[in-house]
């Protein structure tokens, strides 16, 4: 009976250090999908890139860390990673300011610098067909099983990054934001979130939106998306710099190395 014991303990603890294995490996993959999402930022460039160029080039973006000296520490990483996002950040506000121009011309059908209801909606419904793939009026578990897999976001990141807009890429995504808590989303969902975002870009409630008013209402969430996402960039640097050390207090050249090999291998997952 003694030994029966002892051996459902070890079995036990045996699972148990399994899981334990299991999670941290899965928690080793994402932060390595997190180094080349970061990456994927820096390097657009890149389409289908292969695993030995993200390896490369991953390494050679860090060389200049390590330029006046072999040791850095994560406040040294965290600056050098805030510095070379900073311009990355000023030209997404730029390109997102002229996105915005260019949908209000393609939401204003009249093209009479007066943006309705109605034509702020017509729009809704076909992104909501969009993401009803059998067209049955719900979007739902269903429609994601048809949508298949989806590698990107709507801004082009490979993943989710904290400066991203929080619009939907999937129908996931679609789902959790306009479900309410549900697991689906019908039309009047969608559309009734839509009329409050409508009225609440209307700033002087004349039932017309203008160029204007819809430009700075945009702009307005994407700044403040913005300082959120920075910080949290910063916190991911944090977490980086963690992986990367392993333990450590500082990294050298070859930690970089070693690194890169595995956002590289992420890449081609």
């Amino acid at each position: 009976m003694k030994i029966m014991t002892i051996l459902a303990t070890g079995i036990v603890m045996l699972s148990a250090s399994a899981s334990i294995l299991a999670a941290d490996k899965t928690a080793q993959t994402d932060t390595y999908q997190q180094a080349y999402a970061i990456h994927a930022l820096y390097h657009p460039e890149n389409k289908q890139p292969s695993a030995a160029l993200v390896t490369q080039q991953y390494t050679q973006d860090y060389a200049v860390l390590f330029a006046n000296t072999k040791k850095v520490t994560a406040e040294q990483f965290a600056q050098f990673e805030q510095a070379r996002l900073d311009p990355v950040l000023k030209q997404r506000r730029e390109m997102s300011l002229k996105q915005a121009h260019v949908r209000y011309g393609i939401l204003d059908k009249s093209k009479d610098q007066k943006l309705t209801l109605k034509e702020f909606q017509a729009s809704g419904e076909k992104t909501f067909d969009g993401f009803d793939q059998n067209q049955d009026g719900l979007i739902n578990a269903e429609d994601a099983k048809l949508a298949g897999a989806n590698t990107g976001t709507h801004d082009g990141f490979r993943a989710k990054l904290p400066i991203s807009m929080p619009m939907p890429s999937n129908v996931n995504e679609f789902i959790a934001q306009y479900g309410q808590g549900k697991n689906y989303v019908t039309l009047g969902d969608y559309l009734t979130a839509r009329d409050k975002q409508y009225f609440e870009t209307d700033t002087n409630q004349d039932l017309i939106v203008t160029e204007q008013e819809y430009v700075d209402e945009f702009m307005q969430r994407f700044d403040r998306n913005l300082a959120t996402g920075t910080s949290q960039m910063q916190e991911l640097a944090g977490q980086q710099f963690k992986a990367i050390a392993k333990g450590k207090t500082t990294i050298q050249a070859n930690d970089i190395k070693q690194y890169a090999k595995k956002v590289g291998q992420a890449s081609a997952q």
